[in-house]
Parts: C-alpha cells; structure tokens; sequence
C-alpha cells in the first residue's frame, strides 16, 4: 500500500513528506502549509494522524514537546525536535533504546579525530536524549543552494574527505557492533520486498538479488568505524572543519560500505536536481580521493554502491514527491546491475 500525496483531518491538509512500509500499512510523516509536522499511519485505506505531542509509543514526548521545534516523527520510533534555546537537538525514543544510543555515541570516539560530533549532554530515564549542537550547514543543503558559490561546495566535501581519512585510520571501538556484508544484504532483501509491493516490476526486483549476491562475493571483514548511514544530510560544514551527526548506527563494518553508500547519495541528488554536474563530479572526487587512499577496495566499493542505490530507490517509492523519479531510477539501476 502506497501513501498518498496529501491527507485531510479536521486540521486541514497535510503533506505527505515521507514514509515507511510496515506489516499492515505505511507509517507517515506530514507536514502542513505552516512547516508543522505530525506523524501518523495508514493502514487498511484509512488514515490516522497522531495529536501534537502525543505518541503513545513514546510517553516522554509529552513533555518534551514544549522545548523545540519538530524536525522529524516517525511514529511509534523516534521523535527529534530541535531545542528552542539554540543548544541542540532531543531525541524522544522508546525507553528500551536509550541504553544503545548512548552506546553508540560513547563509541564516536574514531570519529572525533576527523569531525565535530554531538555529545550526549542529558539522559532523561523516560526516553529522551540531549545532543548538543554541531554547527554548519549540511553538504546537502550547500550542494542545493544556487547561490552558494562551486569553491565553497567544494571545500565543504574536501573537508569531509579529510576528516573521512582520519575516521578510516582509526581504531575501532573494542565493543562496536559488527556490520557485516551478510547484515547488509538482508537490509536489501527486505527493501525488495517493500518494491515489490509497491509495484515493481521482476526484473527490479531480480537486481536487488543479484546485487545482495554481490555483496557476499569475496566480501571482506568488518575492520573499519563505519556510521552505516553515511550521506550528505549527515555531514555539516562550518566554514573550517566538519561535523557529523546521527551517530545511533555507528558500528564497524567494511570500509567500502560509508563510501558508496555516500556515492549513491551523489547520484541520487544528481537525479533529483539537487546537485549540479560540476558539484556532483566534484564530491565523487572527494570520495574516491579517500578510497585510493585508504586503500578501499573498488570492487567492494561497486558491490555496496549497486546495493545502496536499489535500497534508495526503494525508499524513496514512499515517498509521494518523488516516487516517479524512483521508479525510473530503479529501472535504471536494474539495467546496470544485469550487464
């Protein structure tokens, strides 16, 4: 079941921004004209839209909702809201999930000798984690912005790359979870089936197998700290150095699998008229500059990269704006994985 363009409740219409399949349905994220966001599912042809500030999933939004400003809801997960006073970001999240996540920021020590990170400044018991800030603008938004001059872009990805040889020189955590190729095609699979059901054709659905079948070829061992959702939203430039943010994944995996996953990121804003020819060619540069090197293995690189750009374009089937583009984009990526 796909989600519609927009919904209605008694509040008026809101756009759907984004979502994700579930068993019976999709969860969604809306916005409305005014920037406000709210979550909600659709499940069995209908619609329900979650109150402000209610999720029954996550008891400690209640009150946390008062202090920033939504900047994403997925319902039932995770709720982040970006703190009126300027300090940071609150993460709202199921109760169970705090001791991981503070993990996973405790062991964002390999990357802070290559990158501004968040710390976690406050544990509330209820389910909420403070981050402070990391300043900048993401490479995302400067890669967008027409009137950001190319030398700018360019510098913020040089300083990505720069602090991307630092991250992959690094020791590993010595309690970072395991992410293997294994892990990854499973990953694949499963957004094949999302494909599926959202209307793909066989010969899509063909490639994500022979693409997860890549990825356990020759496949090499989890050796190197790996974010595991690396990509161009998650990095910001301040001008002089980089930061990295969203660190709840972090783990260590092959070193292959940051860099194409960022790869497909490129090509993918590329697609979508987000990144110029000049600015696109100028980040693949900057990734490959790191592989080279790092001494990244290129076929590993390849082998991650088909898989990240079927598992995107999957996800991106969920999304209303931009499900035509994804479907063309995975025909594409079909044609490509089968020659």
């Amino acid at each position: 079941m796909l989600p519609p363009r927009e919904v209605r409740d008694e509040h008026g219409r809101w756009r759907v921004r984004r979502a994700w399949p579930s068993s019976n349905g999709c969860d969604l994220e809306v916005v409305n004209p005014d920037g406000r966001l709210r979550a909600g599912r659709l499940r069995d042809d209908r619609v329900e839209l979650l109150a402000d500030g209610r999720d029954k999933h996550l008891p400690a939004l209640a009150r946390a909702w008062s202090t920033g400003t939504t900047v994403s809801w997925r319902r039932g997960r995770r709720v982040v809201l970006r703190a009126h006073d300027g300090s940071g970001y609150v993460k709202v999240v199921r109760s169970d999930s705090l001791a991981a996540i503070t993990r996973a920021h405790d062991r964002a020590e390999s990357f802070r000798g290559g990158f501004v990170t968040p710390y976690v400044t406050l544990l509330d018991a209820a389910g909420c984690v403070h981050l402070s800030r990391v300043d900048g603008r993401t490479l995302h938004d400067l890669g967008a912005d027409p009137g950001t001059p190319d030398a700018v872009v360019q510098a913020a990805w040089d300083g990505w790359a720069r602090g991307w040889e630092r991250v992959l020189a690094a020791p590993v955590a010595a309690d970072a979870a395991p992410h293997s190729a294994v892990d990854e095609a499973e990953i694949l699979l499963r957004w094949r089936d999302h494909a599926l059901r959202a209307g793909v054709e066989p010969a899509v659905a063909v490639a994500f197998d022979r693409a997860a079948g890549a990825l356990l070829t020759d496949s090499g061992a989890a050796t190197a700290p790996a974010h595991r959702d690396l990509h161009d939203k998650q990095v910001l430039w301040d001008g002089h150095r980089a930061g990295l943010i969203d660190l709840d994944t972090a783990a260590r995996a092959e070193p292959a699998l940051d860099l194409a996953n960022l790869r497909a990121h490129v090509a993918w804003r590329r697609g979508q008229g987000r990144l110029s020819p000049t600015r696109a060619v100028g980040a693949l540069a900057a990734i490959d500059r790191v592989a080279a090197r790092s001494h990244v293995d290129p076929a590993r690189i390849a082998a991650f990269e088909a898989s990240s750009r079927l598992r995107l374009g999957a996800v991106y089937l969920y999304r209303p704006a931009w499900r035509a583009r994804a479907a063309q984009w995975l025909i594409r990526c079909a044609a490509e994985t089968g020659r």
